[in-house]
Formats: structure tokens, sequence, C-alpha cells
């Protein structure tokens, strides 16, 4: 009976021990962070024999380190735009194949200049014999004023003035004041000549001019006076007093005027009971400091 029992509870340790579930049991457990492995998927382990211990389960290897993600990759920059095609060729050239393209620029348009423009101011005299009971001519002071545009040129146009003043200067004869205004064009024959050079004996050439046009004068005495239109002619030549370099020329003018009249006004005197004729004066002749702009 006692060997019985004994055979029994062999048995029943022996079943104990086969047993996979409590094989694991003695074994090392699963490792923290590894999921157990399932009774398909673990492999089948060799059973000891009878009566000897359990062998330690194999060592599990250790979990390999989570790959870290690679950086987001830059995206590359955006492609530029094609340059334009280049204009097409004007019409009747051709077009040569693998020719480099090219770009044709208008010139700039050159500033429009303008005409010089001159003033003058002077002082002078007018050489007159009306009035004068000798008859003689007389040198009577007068002032001169001159005002011009297209200095440089061939051809210009200028309008002038002037005043000569013999009332109270002659006391037995009985002269007339002169107020004059003309309109005259100047022409410059030696502005052609060489205009590129700029030496102080061209420049007085270039300068020199001719006048012709027409005037209107006023003439007469205290209360006395008559008007008469005339043909203007004149001549003249300015001496450059600054250097060529300066954008502004100052020159001194020599000049001389005469007024052909058209016709003769006459001046009564209604106490004497006389009339007199007021013809032309000899001529104009006076100098004047120019400003060229």
């Amino acid at each position: 009976m006692a060997m019985t029992i004994r055979g029994i509870a062999c048995a029943a340790l022996l079943a104990v021990v086969a047993s996979p579930s409590r094989a694991r049991a003695w074994g090392p457990t699963t490792p923290v962070g590894t999921p157990p492995a399932t009774e398909a998927e673990a492999p089948e382990q060799p059973q000891p024999p009878d009566g000897a211990a359990t062998p330690p389960a194999p060592p599990v290897p250790p979990e390999a380190p989570a790959a870290v993600a690679p950086p987001p990759e830059t995206p590359p920059p955006a492609a530029l735009p094609p340059p334009p095609p280049p204009p097409p060729p004007p019409l009747g050239e051709p077009i040569l194949a693998g020719a480099p393209p090219v770009v044709t620029t208008e010139p700039a348009s050159a500033p429009v200049s303008r005409p010089r423009l001159s003033a003058a101011v002077g002082f002078g005299g007018t050489l007159d014999s009306v009035g004068f009971k000798d008859g003689n001519t007389h040198l009577i002071p007068a002032f001169f004023t001159v005002l011009g545009i297209g200095d440089g040129l061939l051809f210009g146009v200028d309008l002038g003035a002037f005043a000569s003043q013999a009332a109270g200067r002659h006391l037995n004869d009985t002269p007339v004041d002169r107020l004059g205004l003309d309109a005259f064009g100047v022409l410059r024959p030696g502005a052609l000549y060489l205009p590129d050079d700029h030496s102080y004996q061209m420049r007085v050439l270039h300068a020199m001019a001719l006048e012709l046009g027409l005037g209107l004068e006023r003439d007469g005495r205290s209360a006395i006076s008559g008007t008469r239109f005339l043909l203007h002619t004149g001549a003249r030549v300015d001496l450059p007093l600054s250097p060529a370099s300066e954008p502004t020329d100052l020159r001194l003018r020599l000049a001389v005027r005469r007024g052909f009249g058209l016709y003769t006004p006459e001046l009564y005197n209604a106490q004497a009971g006389t009339a007199m004729g007021v013809g032309d004066s000899a001529a104009e002749l006076y100098a004047a400091l120019v400003t060229v702009f």
C-alpha cells in the first residue's frame, strides 16, 4: 500500500514537470517591454529527462533601439521663369540659326538747344544837322539799347531803341530830339567760316554783323513833334571780353546806325509862322556793353 501511494505521488510530480505551462513558470520571466511570445510562436523546448532539473531558458537578445527619423528634406528652390524670347528681327533681315539675339536700343534724344540771347546797353551820339542855323552837323548825345536772339547763327533778329537829347543844349538853334524804335534782321557772314574755331580773332569775325529792318521815329522839340517811318540800316563789331570757355559772353560792341525816312514830316511854329522839315540824321554812333547768354 505504501508503494502504491509513493508511485502515485511520483507520477503526479512527473506530470507537473512535463507540463509546458509549468516549464515556463520555472524558467526566467520575459523582459519588460518585450511582449510574451504566444504558444504558436514560442520555439519548442527540449524536455528534460525524468528527475532532472529544468535547464534555464536561453537569454533573450536585447531589443534594438528605435530608428531615429531622418530630418525633413528642404524642398528645392522654385525654378526661375525662363527669360522672354528675343524680339523678332526687323523686316528684311535674315534670321541666322544659332546666332545670338541682337538687342537694339533707341538712342536718347538730344536735348533741345535754344538760340542764344543778347542784351546791350550803351551810349553814343547822333550826327544831326536839323534845326541848326549854320547847317553843319553837330554831335548830340544819345542812349541806346538792343535785345537780340540768335547770336552766333548766320541770321538773327534784334529789337533796338534809342533816344537823343538836344533840347536846351544849343540856345541859338532849334535842334530836335529823336526817339526811335527799330526791328531788324542781323546777318553774320563770318559765322559760316570755321565755326568750331574759338580763337580770339575768329570770335571777332563770327560776331561781325550787318543790320537791315524797319523803324519808327518820333522827332520834335517842346510840344511840337512829328512821326516818320524809316528804313533801318547798320553795322557792328563785337570785341570779346571774357574767355571762350565761359557759358556767358561779355563783349564790347562798336556800332553805327542810320535811318532813311520814307517821308519827311514838317514841324510848324505858329508864333514864328515857319515850318521846318525833319530829315534824316547823318548817322548814330555808339559803344555798348553786351551780355550773351
